[in-house]
């Protein structure tokens, strides 16, 4: 289980996605932060912390490309969400170095499942 706490940070304009997302961490106790692409792309380092973290981009928005910017100045997981699921959309994330592609819902219903698989990845390493 998790013995520290866990930090989602969220790009996103989709209010009700946000909203379940919010709802979801709120019930285990998960940190969520959100920040815009200007955030990013000043390199303000709003994605670093003391806490394990995440990065969460809504590909919905043509946020595709704004993984190269997060890696350059972060080595977090980072993964893409979707309203509907493609497998195009899954294999151009992959290529521009997204670790994973979920649907929002599906991200949403397993959020807990998919931190504790962070924290225990990152306890082996």
């Amino acid at each position: 289980m998790l013995k520290e706490q866990f930090n989602i940070n969220v790009l996103s304009n989709d209010a009700i996605f946000c909203t379940r997302l919010a709802t979801e961490c709120n019930k285990f106790g998960f940190l969520l932060s959100f920040f815009d692409k200007k955030d990013v792309l000043n390199q303000d380092g709003i994605l670093y912390g003391n806490f394990l973290s995440v990065a969460i981009i809504d590909l919905d928005s043509n946020n595709l490309d704004i993984i190269k910017h997060i890696r350059k100045s972060s080595k977090l997981p980072v993964f893409g969400v979707c309203t509907k699921f493609s497998k195009s959309l899954q294999s151009r994330a992959k290529k521009v170095g997204y670790d994973l592609i979920f649907t929002k819902s599906l991200l949403i219903n397993s959020i807990k499942r998919i931190v504790i698989h962070i924290a225990n990845e990152t306890e082996n390493e």
